[in-house]
């Protein structure tokens, strides 16, 4: 079975409101690329970046070098960061089944390369499914309040369909 490639956003923001657990559940291990690695290390909320240190030496959280830089140059050079870019490309580079990414402009980019995707959102949709969280509306609550992260109105209907809970 291919791997599942994670771009930063995904596992930070799940790591910050508790919830990696999540990810290890429903996709046993992930790999990161050196870039994402560098970036979760500088999460300045503690516990978060204690999960994701936990993650990497209980083993299901893997850091990979990327062998063919070509392709995370040029999306580089397209306008996204370092961790996408290298994440776009680990999932190209390994035929990986999935790629955990939220930022809309990698996503688009990753979807052009034919690489599958999903985010912190449909990791939350998919654990309410399997009963793994009893609310997917609360979760994204704790999502905007404690990680900060952004999430339309649009995205969340949609996740919350996804979920059952509309």
């Amino acid at each position: 079975m291919s791997q599942v490639i994670s771009n930063t956003s995904p596992l930070v923001n799940l790591a910050v409101i508790g919830r990696l657990d999540l990810v290890r559940r429903q996709l046993t291990e992930v790999a990161v690329p050196e870039a994402v690695w560098r970036e979760m290390l500088a999460l300045p909320h503690v516990a978060g970046r204690a999960s994701l240190l936990a993650a990497r030496n209980a083993g299901w959280l893997r850091v990979v070098t990327l062998t063919q830089t070509a392709l995370a140059v040029s999306l580089r050079l397209a306008g996204l960061d370092e961790g996408e870019a290298e994440a776009i490309a680990l999932a190209v580079e390994t035929s990986a089944r999935l790629l955990l990414i939220d930022e809309t402009k990698g996503r688009k980019a990753a979807r052009r390369l034919a690489v599958p995707v999903t985010g912190a959102l449909g990791i939350l949709a998919k654990a309410r499914q399997l009963g793994d969280v009893e609310s997917v509306r609360l979760e994204i609550g704790r999502l905007r309040t404690e990680a900060g992260f952004y999430v339309s109105n649009e995205a969340e209907a949609k996740t919350l369909e996804m979920a059952g809970e509309i």
